[in-house]
């Protein structure tokens, strides 16, 4: 403390000079380089204050203490940048979230049933007697069904949580953005784009893992990083990155990247301590998985894959769409990687490692079907690091450069060139924030006024047909999430997600319809069908695996038409029933299903 009240004083005779020479020339803030090493120990949080830069630009050079300094080069105190830099980007995150609340995304509730199960005593299960892994998110589940027992609504519960971790995340933002490149004359951006996501902040109440996932990722770097610079200590860092392999399978790949730039200290005692403290629950679970499940990995994983050709081809559409929407977002990003190239800033290329990676793996896996690109969630984050370290390190030196020259001409021309410094930076601010909001608006209209209005309609009104007229029985039905959730149904999962059989036959997610398709779907003899109709009929089905069925023999003849939901878009969901005077169909004798 007495090191931080010696530096106040520094500052405040600094101030004083400042003011008692308004015609002298004043030296620009001496902001850090990006290519600095910019070390701290356990208490760098401490030196926040009022009077010294928060992000330890130039340590004893003093702060803006009005409008005129901040103009003239001086870097922003410590209140001031948590005030514009995290308080006020969590409030915009928290309204936006607020926003689209109401909506679930449907994957969502088979981890709600999946929890409930849980919590009733019947398993991990998802139909009961059936030990079948249709989730990749242990410890969310876990959670939920957590709060399940103690009689919290899961959907509440998994919003509330979701949007805890959001707010979070933006924490371990600031503190990695303000490591990248000290916070100086501009307050941190990153956290900003954050807020105006429509990923981030609509993932963060849709239902899923994604918020906590890149919490525990993004905390596990930045606590990396400093136990990097301390040499000493436990590793806690591998306990976050432990924790986010527990809920998503992808966390590997964020702690092996880091540790690579460990160089030779990858070998060192706190790394390898890390590593151990990372694979212990993963060993675990992974254990215990096998003894459960009888497998090694979740069943998600082959129901999801299966053609690498296909998967390129999607991912590609996937990262050119997401490019799209970003926009200028990621040419800040692309500069704020040439920055950490030429100052070789080592955290910095760190980051850019990561959001590549992320990027590589959603090219492998060919992206999901959710709305607004729900696998880049994780990119972002590491994205708007880059991007803000680009558009401060635009920026600041731009500010600096024109209070410098206005130390050189008259007072008046001084001021209009301070002013016009404060003007460009500002309006690039305003311009990026303009584009930002105009995109989040339109995404959380398409949200509210297309995605959960269709669901609503289509899965809600066939989960309520279910509740009012139909009676138990097993259904077939591609979008399981919903309908599964309301009715409690025995369900067969056509697209394989919970299905020890269609999840390992050949083809992509969705595309599982080859050799032995036909013959699992029919060897479980479903009471319910649940088909998307045409916008007419439930006659003509417009996609081909649903058509397969709907024309095989022991189909026909032996269901009907029980139900026709109409939905939002125009059309029919259709439910199909096994008529009552119908005996059960029977394998038949060909040898090779259709």
């Amino acid at each position: 403390m007495a090191f931080l009240e010696e530096k106040r004083e520094r500052a405040d005779e600094g101030a004083e000079q400042h003011e008692g020479a308004h015609d002298e020339a004043r030296a620009p803030a001496a902001v850090d380089r990006p290519g600095e090493e910019h070390e701290r120990d356990g208490a760098e949080g401490d030196g926040a204050g009022d009077d010294v830069n928060a992000g330890g630009a130039g340590g004893d050079v003093p702060v803006a203490r009005s409008p005129r300094d901040w103009l003239r080069g001086a870097p922003l105190p410590g209140r001031v940048h948590l005030a514009l830099g995290l308080v006020l980007p969590a409030l915009v995150l928290v309204v936006n979230m607020v926003r689209v609340r109401s909506f679930t995304i449907d994957d969502a509730y088979i981890s709600y049933r999946y929890a409930r199960n849980l919590a009733r005593g019947l398993g991990l299960v998802y139909n009961a007697g059936e030990r079948i892994e249709g989730y990749t998110n242990f410890l969310w589940t876990v959670l939920l069904a957590g709060g399940i027992r103690i009689g919290l609504d899961p959907d509440v519960l998994a919003k509330v949580l979701g949007g805890l971790a959001a707010c979070g995340s933006l924490g371990a933002l600031y503190l990695l953005s303000d490591r990248l490149r000290p916070l100086g004359a501009i307050p941190c951006i990153a956290t900003w784009l954050f807020a105006s996501s429509i990923v981030q902040s609509g993932y963060a109440v849709f239902g899923l893992e994604t918020p906590l996932f890149i919490l525990l990722v993004l905390a596990g770097t930045e606590m990396m990083f400093r136990e990097r610079d301390r040499g000493t200590g436990f590793p806690y860092s591998g306990l976050a990155f432990g924790l986010a392999g527990l809920t998503r399978p992808e966390a590997p790949m964020f702690i092996g990247i880091p540790m690579l730039f460990l160089g030779l200290r990858f070998f060192g005692r706190q790394n390898l301590l890390r590593g151990a403290v990372f694979a212990a629950p993963i060993a675990c679970h992974m254990l215990w998985r096998h003894s459960y499940y009888g497998t090694w990995l979740p069943n998600t994983l082959s129901a999801k894959t299966g053609s690498l050709a296909e998967q390129i081809a999607g991912g590609q559409r996937y990262l050119t769409e997401y490019a799209q929407h970003t926009g200028p977002v990621l040419l800040l990003a692309l500069f704020g990687l040439c920055v950490a190239i030429v100052a070789r800033h080592r955290d910095a290329l760190c980051v850019a490692a990561l959001a590549l990676a992320v990027a590589g793996y959603v090219l492998l896996v060919g992206g999901d079907w959710m709305p607004f690109y729900r696998f880049m969630s994780p990119f972002e984050p590491f994205c708007f690091l880059l991007a803000g370290l680009g558009a401060r390190a635009l920026l600041e030196p731009l500010l600096t450069a024109l209070s410098a020259r206005a130390a050189e001409v008259r007072a008046r021309r001084a001021i209009a060139l301070a002013a016009s410094a404060g003007v460009l930076a500002a309006g690039s601010i305003v311009a990026l924030g303009v584009f930002r909001t105009a995109k989040l608006e339109r995404a959380q209209h398409r949200i509210l006024d297309d995605d959960k209005r269709f669901w609503d309609s289509a899965a809600g009104g066939t989960a309520a047909w279910f509740q009012q007229h139909g009676q138990p029985g097993e259904i077939a039905v591609g979008d399981i999430g919903y309908i599964g959730y309301a009715t409690d149904y025995p369900i067969l999962d056509l697209l394989g997600l919970v299905d020890p059989v269609i999840s390992k036959l050949p083809g992509g997610y969705t595309r599982k319809t080859g050799p032995g398709y036909v013959q699992r779907v029919f060897d479980k003899a479903p009471r319910y069908f649940v088909f998307v109709g045409s916008p007419d009929t439930c006659d003509k089905l417009p996609f081909p695996a649903q058509e397969k069925l709907r024309k095989d023999r022991r189909f026909r003849g032996v269901y009907e038409v029980s139900g026709m939901i109409r939905h939002s878009k125009g059309g029919y969901w259709c439910v199909f029933e096994r008529r009552d005077d119908a005996p059960p169909p029977s394998p038949p004798t060909e040898a090779a299903p259709r």
